[in-house]
């Protein structure tokens, strides 16, 4: 497969599982991986990141749009550690 996401955005799954509002199934860690790899790669490359851009990548990953803040207050938090 081509497009296989790295490790180290399942750890960040697996960090985000802990802290959610909402538990995670296991049937959502791809999809949250993917969120997260299409998420900070637009971070690391100092994309803007509106509400949008955040809908979209919800969709392409298979997210349920629900948990597009919940995700947002994690990184926030994770990133003032």
């Amino acid at each position: 497969m081509g497009n296989e996401i790295p490790l180290k955005f399942y750890d960040i799954v697996d960090e985000y599982s802990t802290e959610s509002a909402e538990p995670v199934n296991a049937s959502e860690r791809d999809a949250l991986a993917r969120y997260f790899q299409l998420l900070i790669t637009r971070l690391t490359n100092n994309e803007e990141i509106g509400e949008e851009a955040q809908q979209e990548m919800a969709v392409e990953a298979g997210i349920d749009a629900q948990r597009i803040d919940d995700i947002a207050e994690f990184l926030n938090r994770w990133g003032n550690e």
